[in-house]
């Protein structure tokens, strides 16, 4: 065997080898790729539930919805808190909203409902679910399977009402009929199956031209890689598909920032042979594969709207907090942020300008706390875990919180004025044998200062 023809059958196996990497790399990370975004999309849509019926639990009255009867229909109360979620029942795209009433047996009823065609009866019995056994014991909480009752299948959030006694006296409850849910948690599969797809027809076109070209075929087969590039940019427009609400917030210079993330010039270089080419071709693919990879794996825990860590973020750091305290270790402060008025903002000015709030206060908080300490778990609320800050370092904090919200409020820019109640409390381990005790004294100094500011209003 001539040495030209074993230079030929090593280039064979050579590429053969490299084209196997290639397809098993792209099948692979399509993989992974559609599950890390499947598991996101999923806490996002359920957080959005939670929002929804937050918000709504939010602007009922506890006292008047515990008194509440099925002959108390048409009366004045009845029928403005029947207004409240006919609001949400017509401009919010879900298939039911209805009040729920806990009974002492530990069964659920219906109370309130808007619907028009076959509502629930007040007082008709309910199917319960472990999200509705939570948000009884006053947790917000979505179900983790969908249930069927006589009006369809069914992914539910439920969140308590509370009265002025801060006790549980309904529930509010959302319906997504189970086709929307997974349709939605579906929605990534076809742009992955195209990846795919266009991975494996570009390899076996790479394999075709390996194996029946000579030399001369090297071009083709770059340029085929290059073919592989330009999906990958599809990629890049499919993550920015899904951060668009990020995206529209963000200075010009993070906006850019974001969209060159997975892509940018790539460096020019000299090869003293093809296999160099290739091999230098197939790093820079798999460079920017580990960078969607990354990318996917910090949203997932980020939050959507206002870029601080999400509440899969806060349960990690709660678990570690609380492994310290055990450990007689801890070291830490909880500060509780509360927008005040955010949800007469909703109402009147819309979503984007409540959200433009929300993203606003947070970028705030982070430059004055840290983003690795900022939390938005749900509604209008945002948690600081401050690690190692103490009585006097929080108070600092919070003195340069209260002057970057009056610089914020002082910008001719602003189209709406920017105020938070707030509370914080350090842990002492003479005091305290929970992080949660620390949190509750936290947020009550939270809930008295945004009590304090509505009574200014008067």
């Amino acid at each position: 065997m001539s040495k030209s023809d074993n230079r030929i059958r090593t280039s064979k196996r050579n590429f053969l080898i490299a084209l196997t990497l290639l397809l098993v790399t792209n099948v692979l990370t399509s993989i992974t790729l559609m599950t890390m975004a499947k598991r996101s999309l999923r806490e996002q849509i359920e957080q959005r539930m939670l929002d929804i019926t937050n918000t709504a639990a939010s602007q009922i009255n506890g006292d008047v919805l515990r008194e509440l009867k099925a002959e108390d229909k048409g009366t004045e109360n009845y029928e403005r808190i029947l207004d409240i979620l006919r609001v949400y029942q017509d401009n919010i795209k879900l298939d039911y909203i209805y009040g729920i009433n806990p009974e002492d047996d530990g069964t659920f009823t219906f109370t309130i409902d808007p619907t028009v065609d076959d509502p629930g009866e007040f007082g008709e019995p309910i199917v319960a679910t472990d999200a509705l056994r939570n948000a009884a014991n006053g947790k917000a909480d979505v179900d983790d399977v969908p249930y069927t009752d006589k009006w369809g299948t069914f992914y539910s959030a439920y969140s308590p009402v509370y009265d002025s006694n801060n006790d549980v006296v309904g529930i509010i409850a959302v319906d997504f009929d189970l086709k929307w849910f997974n349709s939605r948690l579906n929605s990534n599969k076809i742009a992955a199956l195209i990846l795919t797809m266009a991975a494996l027809t570009v390899g076996i076109a790479l394999a075709f031209a390996i194996m029946s070209r000579n030399r001369k075929r090297f071009a083709g087969m770059m340029k085929n890689l290059d073919d592989i590039n330009k999906r990958m940019k599809h990629l890049d427009d499919i993550i920015m598909q899904s951060s668009v609400k990020k995206l529209d917030m963000l200075p010009e210079s993070e906006n850019t920032l974001l969209k060159t993330l997975a892509s940018g010039e790539l460096a020019k270089h000299e090869f003293h042979n093809e296999f160099d080419e290739i091999d230098s071709s197939i790093d820079e693919i798999y460079q920017r594969l580990d960078k969607y990879i990354r990318y996917v794996d910090s949203e997932v825990h980020t939050d959507d709207t206002t870029g601080v860590n999400n509440k899969a973020a806060y349960k990690m750091r709660y678990k570690e907090i609380a492994k310290s305290i055990s450990g007689g270790n801890a070291s830490f402060s909880v500060a509780f942020f509360d927008i005040n008025e955010l949800k007469r903002i909703y109402v009147h000015q819309g979503f984007e300008t409540a959200e433009r709030l929300m993203y606003e206060c947070a970028k705030i908080l982070c430059n004055i706390f840290g983003k690795n300490e900022v939390y938005h778990v749900t509604g209008d609320e945002f948690i600081v875990l401050a690690d190692k800050k103490s009585i006097l370092d929080m108070d600092e904090l919070f003195a340069k919180f209260d002057k970057a919200i009056q610089e914020y409020n002082l910008n001719k820019d602003v189209d709406h004025q920017l105020s938070v109640a707030k509370g914080f409390q350090t842990f002492s381990a003479d005091k305290h044998n929970s992080y949660r005790s620390v949190f509750v004294e936290a947020k009550h100094k939270s809930d008295a200062d945004k009590a304090a500011h509505y009574k200014n209003k008067e």
